[in-house]
């Protein structure tokens, strides 16, 4: 796993991922560890067979993947919200005027951190709580340890 996890989370701080792809890579996630501890051999039917998933978790006792990206992305949110004078800061902070096309809104990656930081504090403005570092890093680690 030291080496699947950092190709797998390269730049993921930087997807707007759906849930389909959060799906789609703890499913990879749970397809490798199975694959690494491999099977058990069943005491009563003296039979090898596939471990479930909460075996696998109890063996493994990692958050999984899409947690993992989720802290990542929030964590580097809030560093690049708070670089001062910086390509990212300016890009993350502007607002855009306009509107945007008909039909279901692309996801954004600013709509990723929002829904991330509400699972944790559905009355938290994500851009104030960024400002101070401490309050962020209480939000990072609060939902997805």
């Amino acid at each position: 796993m030291t080496l699947i996890c950092p190709v797998i989370l390269y730049g993921s701080e930087t997807w707007a991922s759906r849930k389909i792809e959060e799906i789609r890579l703890d499913t990879f996630e749970k397809i490798v560890v199975r694959r690494i501890y491999g099977p058990c051999l069943d005491t009563g039917t003296k039979e090898w067979r596939i471990r479930t998933n909460e075996e696998v978790y109890n063996l493994f006792q990692r958050p999984s993947i899409s947690k993992e990206i989720a802290k990542r992305r929030l964590m580097w949110a809030g560093h690049a919200w708070r670089k001062k004078d910086a390509m990212i800061s300016t890009t993350i902070k502007e607002d855009p005027k306009g509107k945007r096309p008909l039909g279901r809104p692309r996801l954004r990656w600013e709509d990723c951190g929002k829904r991330e930081v509400k699972e944790v504090d559905p009355r938290a403005n994500w851009r104030e709580i960024a400002e101070n570092r401490t309050r962020w890093r209480e939000i990072c680690f609060k939902g997805w340890s």
